[in-house]
């Protein structure tokens, strides 16, 4: 008797189990258990606060500089440092800072002594503008050749690469040539190559002519004696 009729329910229902099931899905459980914080190196506000923002956008620039120089073929310039220039700005305010005060506590000295200390610092002015002026004239003079230096090495790759390409267009002009001699379909008439030694006439066979020994001779090492069966 068949039992297609009868419903499928009772059978499928799930058995009492002693503490609950405890199979369950990968997919039902927690994927994050735990908040996710920023990490050092990943920008947090501290991180930013302590940045040198002008630092970063001076040493994006001067880079930016170098690669268009680099890509024109022009000497890089004198490397600049952003810390460095920031570190100078603060030394020059505290310069600033200790000459005020020093010129407080002087204004009690004598005329004369303030005449001789101008005069003695006009004197180390004038001769660090003049040191000044001869380091600029050794960095254009220093600028100058290495331009002229470069103009040079330029020319000569650009002479060097010159004479390669006409090499290589002469080496290849030639192989081709010479592959375009070799060729069986150069000639299609009768000539003396493919006419037999012995009897001096046409010989209408690929394997016995002038073209298929040299190509065997070249690409194909054969033995005397194949050659004497292959030629008979």
């Amino acid at each position: 008797m068949s039992t297609a009729h009868r419903p499928t329910w009772e059978p499928a229902q799930a058995k009492d189990v002693k503490g609950g099931s405890r199979q369950f899905s990968a997919r039902d459980m927690a994927a994050h258990t735990k908040l996710k914080f920023r990490q050092p190196g990943q920008t947090s506000v501290d991180e930013v606060v302590k940045r040198d923002l002008r630092a970063e956008l001076l040493l994006a620039e001067q880079a930016a500089r170098e690669k268009k120089r680099k890509a024109e073929g022009k000497p890089p310039l004198a490397v600049e440092n952003a810390s460095t220039a920031a570190g100078q700005d603060d030394e020059s305010n505290k310069r600033r800072k200790l000459l005020q005060e020093a010129l407080e506590l002087d204004k009690d000295d004598d005329d004369e002594e303030k005449s001789d200390k101008n005069d003695m610092g006009d004197k180390d002015e004038d001769n660090d503008e003049d040191d000044d002026d001869d380091d600029d004239d050794e960095d254009e003079d220093d600028t100058a050749e290495l331009l002229r230096e470069l103009e040079k090495i330029k020319r000569e790759r650009a002479e060097e690469k010159e004479r390669q390409e006409r090499e290589q267009s002469a080496s290849a002009t030639a192989a081709r040539e010479a592959e375009i001699a070799n060729l069986i379909f150069k000639n299609q008439a009768m000539s003396a190559r493919d006419k037999d030694k012995a009897s001096g006439k046409f010989v209408n066979d690929l394997l016995r002519t002038e073209f298929h020994k040299k190509f065997m001779a070249k690409f194909i090492k054969v033995y005397p004696l194949c050659l004497d069966l292959t030629h008979s």
